[in-house]
């Protein structure tokens, strides 16, 4: 948390929010080189030089994920820790992921652009693991079912999205903070896609036009509902809906993440219910909790 800026607000919602997806000074520095050989860049001078557009598009196309800097001033050196130690304790966070966050970018990349993008990121990041975290990792992808892209998105969903949403509810619970935990589950009819990244904004903004990645509208009540919650944090703290104000007409309760029980609210497309971490398996505790330790893996 920025030194002072609670005072400005005391609720977040943070959909696929992932406080690991933050660089180190030396890692910054490393991708902004990179960034400058892929525009031709010498000097800081030059790099200033370069439209926004043209930055978006050199990213983009050559995979330059720009994410901030922990320097410690803005963005504490270890976001976990910041969050155990209660910098946000006094905030009400609703957070959550969806079920196959890294097929979005199977999908929008195409499969010949993530087999280049993954071949890349194994060489980078794979390789330099130590080797009884690699076995984990190739463990864990050992047993991932499906087409030949989803045992690396499966990993990739682990540790970018699944894992940190679970940790930093974690670690808000055990600094006495309140964390509304969320797991969305509906799929889009695209077998590449199913339940990506971002596929939830069409029901939390109420645009069922927007089906590029949906690939179609999701059940009206389903989506009234889902907003309703949303609304309800924002006004009160918590996501619950009595039967009277639910769009069903049937009351939803939705529980606080603790650390015994850790449960979690599913917002399944036709069965919205309260379901425990253990009984849905977010994340595997043994083979890819501890990726939080390594940036975006």
């Amino acid at each position: 948390m920025v030194p002072g800026s609670q005072k400005y607000f005391k609720r977040l919602i943070a959909e696929s929010g992932s406080v690991n997806q933050t660089r180190s000074p030396e890692e910054a520095i490393e991708c902004t080189n990179k960034l400058m050989d892929v525009l031709g860049c010498k000097t800081v001078a030059d790099l200033l030089k370069v439209s926004g557009d043209k930055l978006l598009e050199a990213s983009a196309i050559n995979f330059v994920h720009q994410m901030p800097e922990r320097d410690g001033k803005y963005l504490p050196t270890d976001t976990f820790a910041a969050y155990a130690n209660g910098a946000a304790k006094d905030l009400e966070i609703l957070v959550g992921c969806n079920k196959d966050e890294m097929n979005f970018f199977v999908s929008s990349f195409g499969k010949e652009g993530w087999d280049k993008w993954i071949a890349g990121r194994k060489q980078e990041k794979y390789a330099q693991l130590p080797a009884d975290d690699k076995a984990l990792v190739d463990s864990f992808m050992s047993d991932v079912k499906g087409a030949y892209f989803q045992p690396d998105s499966s990993l990739l969903s682990q540790s970018w999205f699944n894992v940190p949403i679970i940790k930093l509810s974690e670690c808000q619970t055990k600094a006495g903070g309140k964390a509304f935990t969320y797991y969305f589950t509906p799929e889009s009819p695209d077998p590449i896609m199913k339940c990506g990244h971002a596929i939830e904004l069409s029901v939390v903004f109420n645009h069922p036009e927007m089906t590029a990645d949906t690939g179609r509208a999701f059940d009206e009540t389903f989506c009234k509902t889902m907003r309703k919650m949303w609304v309800q944090f924002a006004k009160t703290g918590n996501p619950s809906l009595s039967a009277e104000i639910s769009p069903d007409g049937k009351a939803k309760e939705w529980p606080l993440y603790d650390l015994e029980n850790k449960e979690v609210m599913v917002l399944d497309e036709f069965d919205i219910h309260p379901s425990t971490e253990s009984e849905l398996k977010i994340v595997d505790w043994e083979r890819t909790y501890f990726l939080t330790k390594y940036y975006m893996l």
